[in-house]
Parts: structure tokens; C-alpha cells; sequence
């Protein structure tokens, strides 16, 4: 996938998403304190959540009255969203409704989220298709016909910009429940990339590890939480990385890319060919031999020389029996010129 200058997919490099999701706590600055943290940490992108209460949820939910205090109007994310725009940052929202999700094609972000919680809802997906621009589909919870269905809607509006996203919905996420090779899963039965959303404990020293082992298992995005003091336990705190840590996070999604190498065979590397000298084996005389001495087993060893083989060990049988072409003394490589000429 390359569209509007966001490379993501096969052979481009892991793209990794700064979710603050509500951890702003429903105050401006410490929003911008958190586009800081992320800038600072080399993420691709920081991603907004925008939602509008009375269309996400019945004033008897549970998390009404938190989300009713924290919950940000349009001038607030506005200048939260230009504020973002000052830094080389690509900005994503995650919208749980129809209006946030207009809000936020209004703005020309440069990315979309859909959570699981809006999978099966048709209006939706329609809508962020025809946005085309690169957008994640949470799958938490959901199962293979589901996602099969949403797919089918998407299609219909253009499916070129899907991410598929694995993530266990569950603040935090056991680690026996993370289920990393769902990864595989989905792009044996999808034909597009897959993303990984990270829920497990941030407290975990595990939680670095295992996002790893997503891009292991083919994760082409990474979406992280992040937050300001995890030791306040604001909101959305469980499974985010304070600024210091995601600094860390991001430097070892890196190496590990470079760990990981690419998924094409290239010539032998500067440092496979040092080892080559140091390991492989030649032949050798295991004692002078004279011009015209006919090559035999009990007169060659195979025996590392600190250098490039000239002819290896599978090579012999193809040189048994060869006179020679000038003296060799004991303990140097035959060489296809002292066997050829």
C-alpha cells in the first residue's frame, strides 16, 4: 500500500501508531504534551479518538459519565489536530460514530481507525472507504464471517487502503490470551496487510517483547498506547508507555526491522562473507604433492584456511583422480587453476 505518501505493507518499514486514545484526560494541553511525547519518540503517527457521546452510547453505560467529563467539541480537537499539523507527524483518529468520523474527513486527516465496535456497521465502513485514505479495521472480538462481511462492504466502496488489525480488546491483555498468530491467520485467509493492537500490560517488561514478535509473525503496523504518568492511572493508562518508554519501544521496533531483514534473497552480505573466509572449509594437501600426482581421498584433507574456498569439499568427486598441474605444497587449498590450468 503506498497512498498519499503513507507507505504501509510488504517491504516498506513497520508503521508505528502513538494511540493516546483518552489518556488527555479530557485536558487540551496535556493532548499536545502527548503529539510532544509521540513526535519525540519517531512515531509515524499519532492517533486522536474522536467520538460524540450521545451517538456512541446510552446514558446508562457504565463509562458514560467518565467519558461525558473528558469528551472534547469540535473547536477543542481542531486545535488539538493543528497543533499536530506543526510537526512532521501523520495524524489518525479512531471515530466510534457517523459524526466523528465526518469531523474527521473534514479535517483531511491523514488516516482512519475503525474499532470492532463498528465492524458490522455499514454506514460506517461505507463512508471510510470513499474517504480513500488509509484506514485500520479493528477485529477484537469479531469473528472470521464477520470480518468476511465487513470486507464484502468495504469492497463494494473501494478496499485498497484496509488494514486489517489483530488486538485482544481486554485493559490489559493477558499474555495467554494475545494470540499473536492470529496475524498469520488473517493473511492466509486476507489478501491484506495486517496490523497488530497492543493491550498488554505496559508494566510487563514482556509488553516490549511481544510486539516483536508481531512484526515476527508479518505485523506491518504496530498501534501503541501512550500516556503521560502510567503511576496516575488516568485513562487509559493499563496498556500505555510513558514518553521515555515509547522512545525505547520505537528504537527497538526499529532494530528489530533490521533484525528481521528483508523478505527477498540478496547477495551475501559484508558480513556473511567475513564469516565465509573464517568458516568454510577447502581442500587441502595433506602432504606436498607433485605435478602430475593423481588426486586421491588419502591424500587431501578438507580443512578451514582462514580464506575464501577455491573448491569446497562437495567439489572432490568432481576432481578424484585429476592429475595436477604443477607442485602443491602440504597444507595449501587445490584450486581449480592447479587442477585446470
Amino acid at each position: 500500500m503506498n497512498t498519499h505518501k503513507i507507505k504501509i505493507g510488504k517491504g516498506h518499514p513497520v508503521f508505528v501508531i502513538a494511540e493516546m486514545a483518552c489518556a488527555h484526560d479530557g485536558d487540551v494541553d496535556k493532548a499536545k504534551q502527548l503529539i510532544d511525547a509521540a513526535v519525540r519518540a519517531g512515531a509515524d503517527a499519532v492517533q486522536l479518538q474522536f467520538y460524540s457521546l450521545e451517538a456512541l452510547m446510552t446514558p446508562s453505560h457504565h463509562l458514560y459519565e467518565l467519558l461525558k467529563k473528558i469528551e472534547f467539541n469540535t473547536d477543542q480537537w481542531k486545535e488539538i489536530y493543528d497543533y499536530s499539523r506543526s510537526f512532521d507527524i501523520k495524524i489518525f483518529v479512531c471515530t466510534y460514530d457517523i459524526p466523528s468520523l465526518e469531523h474527521a474527513i473534514q479535517l483531511n486527516v491523514d488516516g482512519i481507525k475503525i474499532n470492532s465496535s463498528d465492524l458490522s456497521n455499514p454506514e460506517l465502513l461505507t463512508k471510510v472507504a470513499k474517504f480513500n485514505k488509509p484506514f485500520t479495521l479493528g477485529t477484537g472480538a469479531s469473528t472470521i464471517e464477520e470480518i468476511a462481511k465487513a470486507i464484502n462492504t468495504i469492497k463494494a466502496h473501494g478496499d485498497e487502503n484496509l488494514i486489517l488489525m489483530h488486538g485482544i480488546q481486554n485493559f490489559p491483555t493477558d499474555i495467554n490470551s494475545a494470540h499473536i498468530n492470529k496475524i498469520k491467520i488473517f493473511q492466509s485467509i486476507f489478501p491484506y496487510p495486517v496490523g497488530y493492537q497492543d493491550h498488554t500490560d505496559a508494566s510487563d517488561p514482556f509488553s516490549k517483547v511481544i510486539d516483536l514478535m508481531a512484526i515476527g509473525a508479518g505485523a506491518c503496523v504496530i498501534e501503541k498506547h501512550i500516556t503521560l504518568d502510567r503511576s496516575e492511572k488516568g485513562t487509559d493508562y493499563q496498556a500505555a508507555l510513558e514518553p521515555d518508554e515509547f522512545c525505547d519501544f520505537v528504537s527497538l521496533i526499529r532494530n528489530a526491522e533490521k533484525a528481521i531483514g528483508s523478505i527477498t534473497i540478496n547477495p551475501l552480505s559484508e558480513s556473511d562473507l567475513t564469516y565465509r573466509n573464517f568458516q568454510k572449509k577447502s581442500i587441502v594437501a595433506a602432504s606436498q604433492l607433485k605435478k602430475g600426482d593423481l588426486l586421491k581421498l588419502e591424500k587431501i584433507k578438507f580443512l578451514r584456511t582462514g580464506e575464501m574456498p577455491d573448491l569446497s569439499p562437495s567439489d572432490f568427486k568432481a576432481i578424484e583422480g585429476k592429475p595436477v598441474k604443477q607442485d602443491i605444497n602440504a597444507m595449501q587449498p587445490i584450486t581449480k587453476q592447479t587442477i585446470w590450468g
